[in-house]
């Protein structure tokens, strides 16, 4: 486990409990209100899938990484598991090097994030943040803010906003009844509403409430500095009085493209919006996703670049004829029975590989975040896995199947034959995909 003073590192299906907490705050009856507020976060409405009670004195991670952030400002970080050890209770505990295993799967999991679809990591360049022993909130934050530094080099958008307001000279359209009410003894004023091009607007009032709520983090000396610098740059836009309205409001304004990542950041930050079935309430911050979903996006992310890549093309013959390569992740045009002329059971590959010409279904990858064994039968690969990609060949007329799984140590790919009776000629195989970035 990770420690800093705010801060426990835990990975994926590992249990914690009041003790590990008291070893990072140091204070017994603090350690104990933190574990309670986690707690009534695994007791909310849909949060089993994050933690679970292994006893009523012990919480268990999921298969959800990220971060929850208590009530009290308290962060439990969940790392992926990216080693082999013989309890999977005990997580970081049981790696060789507990400090380097951190570092590893922290740094994993932020090059992973940038694979997500619709995502604010999707164009951040956050390789230098990688190197620094950080915590996950605050490098969430300084992409954010390095993100803002970019719009601010750029210039902050304007944009004609109306505004009313009682002057002392005639501009713009005169109100009537406002004037007769506001002016009725003092001629010498107008209540008028005119256009104002101003900075004052939904998205900068969005931008500066988030400065304002982040403002209230914990955070490292060198943040806290760059964060005062983007507050004093909008400490003349008022900040939101209406979060949802205002974001809303933002969703329309086409011509404000570039501040779609940053925008993306707020409403995290603000509606505490999660890329996952969490969105959050007033008592906890959670940015939490399943890894099962972020290692089929990692995988596919790559496979498309290698795609691309003649080298990739020269070094596995069977594409060397095959110009171009596309990759569509989540595909649903096959259904796997029909009844009464209506499809059901719908087939959902991860991964399809298709010849862009002819739309030839090349391959078909299913990713499977799971730590294979030797020592297991079949190599712990699951008798509906290996039924699931038959299906999916079969129904593609595909000969060739990808079980991917993440590379932990050394370990050979394998390759499967299905029987000649059933598919002739269609091979499945087992391969690790190399994580470590």
């Amino acid at each position: 486990m990770m420690k800093t003073n705010n801060t426990l590192c835990i990975a994926e299906w590992q249990s914690f409990g009041a003790n590990e907490i008291e070893q990072v705050c140091g204070d017994k009856k603090k350690a104990q209100k933190i574990f309670d507020e986690l707690v009534e976060f695994a007791h909310q409405e849909g949060n089993h899938c994050f933690l679970k009670f292994k006893n009523s004195k012990t919480l268990v991670a999921q298969n959800y990484v990220g971060l929850i952030q208590a009530k009290s400002g308290f962060c439990l970080e969940i790392l992926p598991k990216t080693f082999r050890t013989a309890q999977e209770s005990q997580g970081f505990n049981e790696a060789k090097n507990t400090q380097e295993a951190i570092n590893t799967a922290k740094n994993i999991l932020i090059e992973m994030l940038k694979s997500l679809k619709d995502s604010p990591f999707e164009e951040s360049h956050v390789a230098h943040l990688k190197a620094q022993k950080l915590p996950l909130l605050e490098i969430f934050i300084l992409i954010f803010l390095n993100d803002l530094e970019n719009l601010i080099k750029n210039g902050l958008k304007s944009d004609y906003m109306v505004q009313e307001e009682n002057r002392k000279f005639l501009k713009g359209k005169l109100l009537f009844n406002e004037n007769l009410k506001y002016n009725f003894a003092h001629k010498e004023r107008f209540f008028t509403s005119s256009d104002e091009f101003s900075q004052n607007i939904a998205p900068n009032r969005i931008i500066r409430s988030t400065l304002e709520f982040l403002s209230k983090q914990n955070l490292s000396s060198k943040t806290t500095r760059k964060l005062a610098q983007a507050r004093f740059i909008f400490a003349d836009i008022p900040p939101s009085a209406n979060i949802d309205k205002d974001l809303s409001q933002c969703q329309n304004m086409r011509s404000f493209k570039h501040y779609r990542l940053l925008l993306q950041w707020c409403e995290i930050f603000l509606r505490r919006k999660s890329f996952s079935v969490y969105n959050g309430d007033s008592q906890a911050f959670a940015l939490l996703v399943d890894m099962n979903v972020l290692f089929e996006s990692f995988v596919a992310s790559e496979m498309k670049k290698w795609c691309s890549d003649e080298n990739f093309r020269a070094k596995n013959s069977q594409y060397q004829e095959v110009k171009n390569i596309f990759i569509k992740t989540q595909e649903k045009s096959k259904f796997l029975a029909e009844k009464e002329d209506k499809n059901i059971f719908q087939l959902k590959p991860d991964i399809v590989g298709y010849e862009k010409d002819s739309e030839e279904v090349l391959f078909i990858a299913d990713t499977k975040w799971k730590i294979l064994s030797t020592q297991d039968r079949n190599y712990g690969i699951s008798q509906s896995d290996m039924y699931q990609m038959f299906a999916y060949l079969a129904k593609y007329q595909c000969n060739q199947g990808f079980l991917i799984y993440p590379k932990i140590g050394f370990v050979e790919n394998r390759e499967f034959i299905f029987k000649p009776e059933s598919a002739k000629g269609v091979k499945l195989k087992i391969c690790f995909f190399d994580i470590e970035v």
